[in-house]
């Protein structure tokens, strides 16, 4: 490239080039002084060779230069051009240089057209949004408020990175450029609590890619840490394709900018339209997606008025298929989201699914655990599959078990906002004995279990906390034969306006999608009386579980100490309602022998709860050998702790 090459010394201070100094004159004066003299140019040549900064050739860089011209179809023009921002880039003299140049030209696609001697109206068609070089990737245009180069345009950092690498062929070269496809440490059954949306999604895409489909795009989307960027590398390795990542970190670490990933998009898919065994990963695409003038990450605004023009066209005439990855897709343009073939809600794994995980991931690892110790951890430990692995990996590093898979495990889920499963109201810790309710459990319990019996029920438990409302809910679950779903207050109750209802919303659907036994803890919280409501928000949470109550097509239950606060309208949706009420005195008489193998010494007190028991049992850890006597005391202090008059709150006047 000689009229490049020799245009790159009109900037070097201090020498005497025969052509007159730089300064604010119009810029067409300015390109037609740098153009066409014999003599300047022989000037030129000559500083050029004495400048070792210029190398006269540079045979890798113009060899992959090369490559990438017969790649794209580049002409001549876009050839130059391409060579500039990459010498921009690796050559620090150079681009010192050209920043000079372009605060004199204050812009940089006349410091272009100055150094390739060519019109700046030329430069500007070669250059913006929709050009030959735009669309392949090979650079994007950046809306900024600067003059220089590195101002305006943006490589992706594998080209900025490889460029200047050595060689052998032409597939050598689009191999690199390329990378190492993902691969996958999961397996298909890992993801089996997707259901039919994960063999859909996976025929989907292999058709597109052997077909050579045009707008071929899915959305995964759900909450950090449930393994959309691993069911990614799934669904590819199922439909027998390859998968490579779009616009991650670079070999240094860096995070790269938005026009970066959107020019590696392009790029990625120039290289691959010609392959039938394709896709990309386009991962946290909220921050590309955004439905916003600034982008997801606070750092700029879009890329120029074309960028949304251009997403819409990604999703719709991509000729490679894209699997986009997001935690909120709230945050995502409407109009990019009407453009998805189709969208799979990636929620944490069941139970059943959990317990295969751990089963695999510890054999991998040589931790040694009984089955009953992984049972604990499925079903206590909400946990997606890339949390277990790392946890699993920390606890064999200390050579720990099952209590350093949970301290490791227990932090993570917290910042992911994933509480452990309650673990004192179990199946296996419900007496029916010990229950004292006005209903005949067994028989109900019976009927609702019987085959080809209806799933649409629901069941609302009531009265005295202790008397075994939700240890009752799991035991049928367990007749059933049905996992739970268990939500309390906390895990639903959000400060913002609107979540509230999100998170009940996503319960029911949790709860359809594994076919489990919903059960609500303290529903009192959600579903008080809408009379006594100040906030049009109350109002509104309890509108929503009113409706899906109404629509719900398997079992739930709800639990609550105050049956009297609960809207009436709420009761009449309930199929039973079920009052549980404090021990009779012959069952307090056997609570205390089955919890501690001895007889009372004395008649017990009145309106005692299995919780008291389970609470005095506790105690009695602490205390060896403490004698039959001494638990009737505490337990006569449960019952007076309890029977206690509450103070009133606020202030009281008295006449």
């Amino acid at each position: 490239m000689p009229l490049l090459r020799s245009q790159l010394a009109l900037t070097i201070e201090g020498e005497d080039t025969g052509i007159s100094e730089i300064d604010d004159a119009d810029d067409g004066d300015f390109a037609r002084r740098c153009s066409n003299s014999k003599a300047q140019m022989a000037n030129l040549d000559r500083l050029i060779a004495s400048k070792p900064m210029f190398p006269r050739s540079d045979s890798r860089l113009f060899q992959n230069i090369n490559f990438a011209r017969k790649e794209f179809c580049l002409e001549e023009l876009d050839t130059q051009i391409l060579f500039l921002l990459l010498f921009y880039q690796m050559n620090p003299e150079f681009e010192f240089l050209a920043d000079e140049l372009s605060r004199k030209l204050r812009d940089a696609t006349h410091t272009i057209a100055a150094l390739t001697a060519s019109k700046p109206e030329v430069i500007f068609e070669r250059t913006r949004v929709g050009s030959r070089l735009v669309e392949c990737g090979l650079f994007s245009r950046s809306v900024g408020t600067g003059n220089l180069i590195s101002d305006t345009f943006e490589l992706p950092r594998v080209i900025t990175k490889k460029m200047s690498l050595p060689f052998k062929s032409h597939e050598e070269w689009r191999v690199a450029m390329l990378g190492a496809p993902l691969i996958s440490k999961l397996d298909w059954e890992d993801f089996e609590h997707i259901g039919p949306a994960r063999l859909f999604a996976s025929n989907v895409l292999g058709a597109a890619a052997k077909s050579k489909s045009d707008g071929v795009s899915v959305m995964l989307h759900g909450p950090v840490g449930t393994g959309k960027t691993e069911l990614a590398k799934v669904l590819a390795k199922h439909a027998g394709l390859s998968i490579w990542s779009v616009g991650e970190t670079d070999d240094d670490g860096d995070e790269p900018t938005r026009g970066e990933r959107l020019a590696s998009l392009r790029f990625m898919q120039k290289l691959l339209a010609n392959r039938r065994d394709a896709v990309l990963l386009f991962d946290e695409c909220n921050d590309v997606l955004a439905d916003s003038e600034w982008n997801f990450s606070g750092r700029g605004r879009r890329n120029g008025p074309g960028s949304k023009v251009f997403l819409n066209r990604s999703v719709e005439q991509n000729p490679v298929p894209i699997i986009w990855a997001c935690n909120d897709p709230d945050l995502i343009d409407a109009s990019i989201l009407r453009r998805m073939s189709l969208a799979i809600n990636v929620k944490v794994p069941n139970q059943v699914v959990r317990k295969r995980i751990w089963d695999r991931v510890l054999t991998n690892t040589d931790l040694a655990l009984d089955n009953a110790s992984i049972q604990v951890l499925a079903v206590r430990y909400a946990a997606p599959a890339g949390v277990v692995r790392n946890a699993a990996r920390a606890a064999s590093l200390v050579g720990g078990g099952i209590n350093e898979i949970e301290a490791a495990m227990g932090g993570v889920l917290q910042l992911l906002k994933i509480g452990p499963s309650l673990v004192d109201c179990s199946a296996a810790a419900y007496d029916p004995a010990l229950t004292n309710c006005g209903h005949d459990l067994a028989a109900l319990t019976h009927r609702l279990s019987k085959p080809g019996a209806s799933t649409a029920w629901s069941l609302c438990l009531y009265g005295a906390a202790g008397t075994g409302k939700s240890g009752f809910a799991r035991y049928l679950a367990e007749r059933l034969g049905l996992e739970v779903t268990q939500k309390r207050a906390s895990d639903l109750m959000s400060k913002w306006v609107g979540e509230t209802e999100k998170s009940i919303a996503s319960a029911f659907e949790e709860a359809r999608d594994h076919k489990s036994l919903l059960i609500f803890d303290e529903a009192d919280s959600f579903l008080t009386d809408r009379r006594d409501a100040m906030r049009s928000w109350e109002v509104s949470q309890v509108n929503e579980m009113l409706t899906w109550m109404e629509s719900h097509p398997y079992p739930f239950v709800c639990t609550t100490n105050l049956m009297e606060k609960l809207d009436p309208a709420s009761l009449r949706r309930f199929t039973f309602k079920l009052k549980f009420e404090l021990l009779l005195p012959n069952q307090a008489q056997l609570a205390f022998e089955r919890f501690f193998g001895m007889p009372p010494p004395r008649p017990l007190p009145p309106n005692l709860s299995p919780g008291d028991f389970a609470t005095v049992a506790r105690r009695r850890t602490f205390f060896d050998g403490a004698s039959a006597d001494e638990l009737a005391d505490w337990l006569d202090e449960e019952v007076a702790a309890k029977e206690r008059p509450s103070r009133p709150i606020g202030f009281t006047c008295s006449l």
